[in-house]
């Protein structure tokens, strides 16, 4: 495991933008796995920009969403999908089609799981990028969720609703379900890219990095990926060990590397 700690949120943004434009220079037909929280959006303005200025294409990029609310209406401007394309796949040059994600409108949903779990393996995932709840979820993996767990319909905790209320309209629901990946399903992925700013996260950053693989912290299953980099800015990284300071990454210079996991 790789833990980098960037200057500040941009500049954290910017690094994971880097391995994202590396990854996709560097394969046939990228498959991209999207998260869609608050702390993607320094990521996807990054992308973009790169995208107008410097050319930066996603001709043949097929993106595929980590999750999605149940019980929200197809247009509803909070539905993830919709999130995707309006941050995101509308400002560049991806092709129609190519974000991908589990049909929350399905009637059946453990069919529609099962379909969209197919398709994820199927695509194989080369880079996800994936954020972190305070709570310790990944995509919508609550705490207890099994480390074998798949595509899923799930109930949310009071607390991730909360935590996303500030989304939502005034008088409008957080939804109390959702298809999410799996934890299994996310750690199939190539590469694993998890981003984490703000103090409210240390807690939950030092568990995963630092603390004992558990299914009451999701996020801890990073820990037995062969190919992770955690990308923070220093509040986020405040509650981590004393750290080994190794080289920064190939091509950036946005931020320290603190280095592997085992030397933490």
């Amino acid at each position: 495991m790789r833990v980098v700690v960037a200057e500040s949120g941009d500049a954290a943004g910017r690094v994971a933008a880097d391995m994202v434009e590396r990854f996709i220079g560097d394969s046939v037909s990228p498959a991209l796995g999207l998260a869609t929280g608050e702390t993607m959006q320094a990521v996807f303005s990054e992308l973009v920009r790169r995208h107008r200025e410097n050319g930066l294409s996603f001709a043949g990029v097929h993106a595929f969403l980590l999750d999605e609310y149940l019980d929200l209406d197809r247009h509803d401007p909070c539905a993830y999908r919709n999130v995707a394309h309006r941050v995101l796949a509308r400002h560049v040059d991806i092709g129609p089609g190519a974000v991908h994600g589990p049909n929350a409108q399905a009637d059946d949903l453990d069919a529609e799981c099962a379909r969209y779990e197919r398709e994820v393996r199927d695509a194989g995932i080369g880079l996800q990028l994936l954020g972190i709840g305070c709570n310790g979820h990944i995509a919508f993996n609550e705490p207890g969720s099994p480390l074998a767990s798949t595509t899923r319909v799930v109930a949310l905790s009071d607390r991730t609703r909360a935590d996303n209320a500030r989304f939502f309209p005034d008088g409008q629901p957080v939804p109390d379900r959702a298809i999410t990946q799996g934890i299994a399903t996310v750690g199939a992925a190539g590469e694993l890219v998890l981003l984490a700013c703000g103090e409210h996260k240390a807690d939950a950053v030092a568990r995963a990095v630092e603390g004992p693989v558990t299914p009451g912290l999701p996020a801890s299953a990073i820990q037995l990926h062969a190919n992770v980099t955690v990308v923070l800015d220093p509040p986020a990284a405040s509650g981590l060990g004393c750290p080994r300071v190794a080289p920064a990454p190939r091509g950036s210079d946005e931020g320290m590397l603190i280095g592997p996991a085992g030397d933490i």
